[in-house]
C-alpha cells in the first residue's frame, strides 16, 4: 500500500489518488454520520482508519489478517463469498480496487472462479440494507483483474440502482500524471496501459 503512494510523489500514477477522496465524498453526500459501513479488502485500505473519525460505526473484511486494524473497527477475517454476517445488516459498503480480483489467484486467494467478482456482489447485496449503498471503484484493464467496463460491469451493477457513474484515465502533464474525467462512450473505447489502468467509480442503491 505504501508503494503506491511513494509513486505518486514520484510522479507516478496511482489509482488511490483518486479512489479514496471520490469515496470519502461519496460517503459524506449519501451515508448519515452514525451509519454503520463496511470496508471490504481492508487489509489494503486506509478507510478504515479514516471513517471512524467521520462518525461512520465502521467494519472491515479480508481474506488475509489485519495486523494494523484500528481498535475502533470490528475486523472480520473471511470469504467475501460467504461472509457469515447477518442479511440487511450494512448501511453502506466500500469496495476499493478490489472486486476485480475477487476469484483470482492473487492476494491470497486459491483457485480460480470466473464469476467471482458476480457472486461477491451477490453477497455484498444479500448483507447490505435495503436502501443502503454499495460504493465500488474498479479498474478498466489490468494484468491481474478482468477488464471492465462492458458486460462485466452490467453484471456487477445487476440488481441496483445506479446512483453515481464517473469514469477517469491517466493523463501525463508534463512530470505528473493527472486524472482526466470521461464519458462512458469514451470509457469504452479507450485504450489504458496494465500500468496506469482507467477507473470507473460507482454508487449503486439496493432497492
Amino acid at each position: 500500500m505504501l508503494g503506491k503512494w511513494f509513486g505518486l510523489l514520484r510522479g507516478g500514477w496511482s489509482q488511490r489518488v483518486v479512489e479514496y477522496p471520490w469515496v470519502l465524498r461519496q460517503l459524506r453526500v449519501f451515508v448519515p454520520r452514525g451509519a454503520r459501513v463496511l470496508d471490504v479488502g481492508c487489509s489494503e485500505s486506509v478507510h478504515s482508519h479514516v471513517l471512524p473519525y467521520m462518525g461512520y460505526g465502521v467494519w472491515g473484511l479480508d481474506i488475509n489478517d489485519y495486523p494494523y486494524k484500528p481498535r475502533q473497527m470490528v475486523f472480520v477475517k473471511c470469504d467475501v463469498h460467504d461472509t457469515g454476517l447477518p442479511s440487511n445488516f450494512f448501511d453502506a459498503i466500500v469496495v476499493v480496487s478490489t472486486i476485480e480480483h475477487i476469484g483470482l489467484p492473487v492476494y491470497g486467494q486459491v483457485g480460480f472462479d470466473i464469476d467471482g467478482d458476480v457472486k461477491a456482489i451477490e453477497e455484498l447485496r444479500r448483507i447490505l440494507k435495503p436502501g443502503g449503498y454499495l460504493i465500488i471503484t474498479t479498474p478498466f484493464a489490468g494484468r491481474e483483474f478482468r477488464i471492465v467496463p462492458g458486460e462485466r460491469l452490467k453484471l456487477l451493477k445487476r440488481g441496483f440502482e445506479v446512483i453515481v457513474e464517473e469514469f477517469f484515465i491517466p493523463y501525463k502533464l508534463g512530470r505528473r500524471v493527472v486524472r482526466v474525467r470521461i464519458s462512458r462512450d469514451f470509457a469504452e473505447k479507450a485504450l489504458t496501459r496494465p500500468e496506469t489502468p482507467g477507473l470507473v467509480c460507482l454508487v449503486l442503491r439496493k432497492s
